[in-house]
């Protein structure tokens, strides 16, 4: 992949790290987040896919953009990364958002929602991707509400409340349409 570029007019970019690519693959739903953008991911997240999905480079979307090389944090960044005990894959997908001015910063993971968001990013997760689809008018009520019981069943940790929450959010949604 050639360098990425800055934000273009009209077009979402996006930055994951492993944890929503890892999630939606497992509930059978990573093609619903194609249509957000333009989707990258940094060379250490495809390093984990890899090692996590043994077939992942035969697997991976044509339109999921791997970032060779490293974005290496600045230096307060990576005090704050290095205090909050981050992974290779979440520091590169911070970083990497930074530096291509992101309009999204895609994470599962609490602490690195929390980083993302000192750092002035905008924070999505897996359960954003199903909302966020399903307000674009994309997915009908059945295929958003069957999207959430789907992403239940990965590996994904969710509490409760928080699946109560965003299944209230879905309601809301449906019900504005």
């Amino acid at each position: 992949m050639g360098a990425v570029t800055e934000k273009a007019q009209g077009v979402r970019v996006v930055v994951c790290d492993t944890g929503p690519i890892f999630h939606l693959h497992q509930a059978g739903l990573l093609d619903w987040l194609a249509a957000a953008g333009e989707i990258y991911i940094p060379q250490a997240v495809e390093d984990e896919l890899s090692a996590l999905i043994s077939d992942w480079t035969e697997l991976r979307p044509r339109w999921l953009r791997v970032k060779q090389g490293r974005t290496p944090p600045d230096e307060a960044m990576a005090v704050l990364c290095r205090e909050m005990m981050l992974h290779d894959g979440e520091i590169d997908a911070i970083s990497l958002a930074r530096e291509v001015k992101a309009h999204w910063l895609l994470t599962d993971d609490a602490t690195a929602r929390l980083v993302g968001e000192s750092l002035k990013l905008e924070v999505h997760g897996s359960l954003g991707v199903i909302l966020w689809r399903a307000a674009q008018d994309d997915l009908n009520p059945q295929a958003a509400r069957a999207g959430l019981r789907r992403l239940k069943s990965t590996s994904l940790w969710v509490s409760d409340r928080i699946l109560s929450e965003a299944a209230a959010a879905l309601d809301e949604i449906l019900h504005a349409r």
